[in-house]
This record gives structure tokens, C-alpha cells and sequence, in this order.
């Protein structure tokens, strides 16, 4: 009887802990209302959430109205500060992968100049989100999140070269930190 209660009252602990969980999209997050409507289920039991993807679209009005406080004191201090006012369990990442112009696609030449620079120009949008703007949030941000990530919810397609590097990431988190981030793919 006892194993029953001590069984609950752990479960409900688990319950009650906040995760922070990444999600990221190979792409633009305003066109991905799946990968947003993940994270605003998130959102909904309480977990921070953070969400990368291309600059570009707004997101889904859920995720995109601001929080209004009765207190004005908070508004201005927020209006303020370069980090968005959401959500407050959300931070926002966007990359912007260097764009080539349609020219260089033309002929084949281009065609073989063009795939390589444009795989190494995502391979560094996403290194530097994960590696770089990630840790910074944490820096930033500290007071209301989490610092380490335990989930990263990835979209799958495109699988070049999102899934290797978010692999590599939890792997590194794993060998640094000593707690590995779980590696979701949302495949569709």
C-alpha cells in the first residue's frame, strides 16, 4: 500500500517539473503550423519551449499575441528589451540562411556551385543556432528558463542536415553536461 502512495506522489512530482523542449524547423516557422501548433501544446501544460526556424512568416495568432500584463511598469521595461513578449515560456530563434540568386540555378555549373554552398550555409544557420544563440538564451533569459534543453522536437522533411546535427548537439549535451537531450523527429 505504501509502494502505491510513494508511486503516486513521485508521478505527481514528474507531473509538476517544467522541460524545456526545442523545436526546430528546417524552414520557415510561419509556414509550419504543425511544428507551431506542437509548441503551443507545450506551452499549454507548461513547459518551456523554444522555437528555431527560418526568418519569414508571423506565426498562428495564439502564439503571436502578447501578454498583457495590468501592469504598465512591466510593459515598458518588456517593450524595451530585443527578446519578444509572447509567451512567457516562449523564445523565438530565427536563422537566415544565406540566399543565392536564381541566376546561379540556371545551368548545371551553377547547379554544382549552388547545392554545396547552400548545404554549408544550413549546416552553419544551425550549428550556430544550437551551438551559440541557444546557450546565449539561456544567459539571457535565465530568470524564467530552464538552462538545459531536455527535448528537441524536429521536423522531418527536410532531413539534410537538420537530423545529424541535432544529433551531434544532443550527443555534445550529453558529453558536457551529463544529461542528454531526448531527440524527437516528427515525421509527416
Amino acid at each position: 500500500m505504501d509502494d502505491k502512495n510513494n508511486n503516486n506522489s513521485s508521478s505527481s512530482s514528474l507531473k509538476e517539473m517544467k522541460k524545456h523542449v526545442v523545436v526546430m524547423v528546417l524552414g520557415d516557422i510561419g509556414r509550419s503550423p504543425r511544428m507551431q501548433y506542437h509548441a503551443l501544446s507545450l506551452l499549454e501544460h507548461g513547459h518551456y519551449v523554444t522555437l528555431i526556424g527560418y526568418v519569414g512568416e508571423s506565426l498562428i495568432p495564439a502564439l503571436e499575441e502578447p501578454i498583457t500584463n495590468d501592469n504598465n511598469e512591466k510593459k515598458s521595461s518588456s517593450s524595451s528589451s530585443s527578446l519578444p513578449t509572447y509567451h512567457p515560456n516562449l523564445c523565438v530563434l530565427r536563422m537566415k540562411p544565406y540566399a543565392f540568386s536564381n541566376n546561379v540555378r540556371k545551368n548545371i555549373i551553377g547547379r554544382l556551385i549552388y547545392y554545396p554552398l547552400r548545404l554549408f550555409s544550413l549546416i552553419y544557420c544551425v550549428c550556430h543556432t544550437l551551438f551559440i544563440q541557444l546557450p546565449q538564451q539561456y544567459t539571457i533569459t535565465s530568470q524564467r528558463r530552464r538552462q538545459e534543453v531536455d527535448a528537441i522536437l524536429v521536423q522531418n522533411p527536410p532531413s539534410v542536415p537538420t537530423l545529424l546535427l541535432v544529433h551531434l548537439y544532443c550527443i555534445s549535451e550529453g558529453l558536457c553536461r551529463k544529461k542528454t537531450p531526448r531527440f524527437i523527429i516528427d515525421w509527416h
